[in-house]
């Protein structure tokens, strides 16, 4: 009966018996299966093991910041920024470590602060950074231009602003808007983003926030 069935019209198990090797030809055009996940695995792996050397640089830098060893933590600040270069609480770090630091170095100290905020604009922790930052340099303008921007993107800055800025004429709301985008082009257009409370902001998508 089986003799019949090969002999008659090729099907697969005729071709099976009269070709042989099926078993390695077929093996051959599999991928090994142990090297998809392992590939997969890898990935994983690496990304959490970089936001752990992130969470250790961030962290070493705000003990520093706390024992007043200022530019040892703008060293690990700038560490963790080189992991995650858009984190906006490196990037605080940063900012306070070089205000504070002697001598201080306020135009780099503003700059890291502008970004920060401008990737957290409602979050008022940082607000307060950057406002230091603009009045030690003398600079009321741009201080005013950020508490007005802040106030209306929904940060919480009542205690600076308790009656909200003041709203301009009608003919004066283009040339101050005109000015103020010639006076701190970093802070007067930051990202959209939802509201958070002093404190909190969003570190890298699928990690939690880390405040400072």
């Amino acid at each position: 009966m089986v003799g019949g069935l090969f002999s008659g019209v090729p099907g697969s198990l005729a071709l099976i018996a009269r070709t042989g090797g099926w078993w390695p030809r077929s093996w051959k055009s599999v991928p090994p299966l142990a090297g998809r996940p392992a590939a997969s695995r890898l990935g994983v792996d690496e990304q959490a093991r970089r936001f752990d050397r992130f969470r250790y640089h961030l962290g070493r830098g705000r003990r520093a910041r706390e024992a007043g060893r200022f530019e040892l933590g703008a060293n690990e600040a700038r560490r963790a920024l080189a992991l995650y270069p858009a984190d906006p609480w490196a990037l605080a770090l940063l900012g306070q470590c070089l205000r504070r630091k002697r001598p201080s170095d306020l135009s780099a100290a503003r700059k890291a602060l502008e970004r920060a905020w401008s990737l957290d604009p409602t979050n008022g922790y940082f607000v307060g950074l950057l406002l230091d930052v603009l009045r030690a340099q003398g600079d009321s303008a741009a201080a005013n231009d950020v508490l007005e921007w802040a106030w209306w993107r929904g940060a919480p800055v009542e205690r600076w602003l308790p009656g909200g800025p003041p709203i301009p004429a009608h003919g004066q709301r283009t040339t101050a808007r005109e000015a103020t985008s010639s006076t701190i082009p970093s802070v007067t257009s930051p990202t959209p983003s939802r509201r958070h409370g002093a404190g909190s902001g969003t570190l890298v998508a699928g990690r939690q926030p880390v405040p400072a």
